[in-house]
């Protein structure tokens, strides 16, 4: 059964391309993570003549818009309304955290969707919005926790792009279900990794998952409580035995 959080999300989006080919223009939602941006594309699929994209504002964005828009408009250069924030700590000793920036953009009465990435810097973090609230952020976002900051509005070219660090696991698995694959990217046996995941400690895609049989794909995000996130990087072929050949990237914050 789908909860009411994901059809409140297919209505929304039904809505959205609805109205993009009644007003033959782009149309552009909130931020969507990963597992919302599937669902998203599920439903998109299923408009006839109707075209979409996402944009996060950077190649690798996690949380990105969904652009929609009558597939014969797709020659017609359109860019979606994203800013971006740079925020700066004014003492050069002090380093807020990821969750101390997302906390002061959204004390400020600003809803989750309305933000995108937030790439954390050695010297503060640039934030990922929707351009509509790049003004009001500025002129009020003065501390990020009792740290005091300065906000400034950088273009997207701008952007600090991290590189993110990874251990490199690779291997062979019987099969792709969600235990093996998980077992693999966080170095536990396979029977403690599945009443792990019963216990709702596993998110594939940003949604929490039960079943440990659950298939999963190249490309796939997996977050594990304690543990960390990793993402199935490639899914190869088979060995003589039968067993696949998997390359996980697991995280290293």
């Amino acid at each position: 059964m789908e909860n009411t959080d994901e059809k409140m999300l297919e209505a929304r989006i039904s809505d959205i391309l609805t109205i993009a080919g009644k007003t033959r223009e782009h149309r552009v939602s909130n931020f969507l993570d990963p597992g919302q941006q599937k669902m998203a594309e599920k439903v998109a699929r299923s408009f006839a003549g109707m075209a979409f994209y996402f944009d996060g504002g950077w190649e690798e964005a996690e949380r990105k818009v969904m652009v929609a828009f009558p597939d014969y408009l797709k020659d017609e250069p359109f860019h979606a309304p994203l800013g971006a924030l740079r925020m700066t700590p004014k003492d050069p000793d002090e380093h807020p955290g990821h969750r101390d920036f997302l906390g002061a953009v959204l004390g400020l009465g600003i809803s989750r969707e309305k933000v995108g990435d937030i790439l954390v810097t050695k010297t503060g973090a640039d934030v990922i919005v929707k351009q509509e609230i790049t003004e009001y952020i500025g002129l009020n976002l003065l501390k990020v926790g009792n740290t005091p900051v300065s906000v400034e509005e950088i273009s997207l070219k701008e952007l600090f792009k991290p590189e993110r660090s990874y251990k490199e696991m690779k291997s062979t698995v019987a099969s792709l279900r969600l235990d093996a694959i998980a077992s693999l990217a966080f170095g536990i046996s396979r029977s403690k990794m599945a009443p792990f995941i019963k216990g709702e400690n596993i998110r594939l895609n940003f949604k929490v998952v039960k079943d440990p049989s659950t298939p999963v794909k190249e490309g796939d995000v997996i977050s594990a409580s304690r543990l960390g996130r990793a993402k199935v990087v490639e899914v190869g072929g088979q060995s003589k035995k039968g067993r696949i050949y998997v390359r996980v990237h697991r995280y290293i914050s």
